[in-house]
């Protein structure tokens, strides 16, 4: 499988909670992270993987599964888009 990355952009005004998930790529990490408004930042992978949101309660989570090489921008836990 070839090395590529998925990037998860935080657009709300909120700091974010986010989790990628490792399945393509086991010696990586999968914890959970926060990325700050506006911030963005970028997972190293080799396949299709899961990329998830909690909110700081951690009462509610969503998340979207998705290939190598796309963007992940967070809106809020009702509004994650993919491209």
């Amino acid at each position: 499988m070839a090395v590529g990355s998925i990037i998860v952009v935080n657009a709300n005004s909120l700091p974010c909670h986010v989790f990628v998930s490792k399945y393509s790529r086991p010696s990586a990490h999968d914890d959970w992270y926060t990325l700050e408004p506006g911030q963005r930042s970028s997972w190293t992978r080799e396949g299709w993987e899961l990329v998830a949101f909690k909110n700081a309660a951690d009462t509610s989570r969503a998340g979207v599964y998705v290939r190598l090489n796309t963007t992940v921008t967070f809106h809020d836990l009702n509004a994650i888009s993919v491209a």
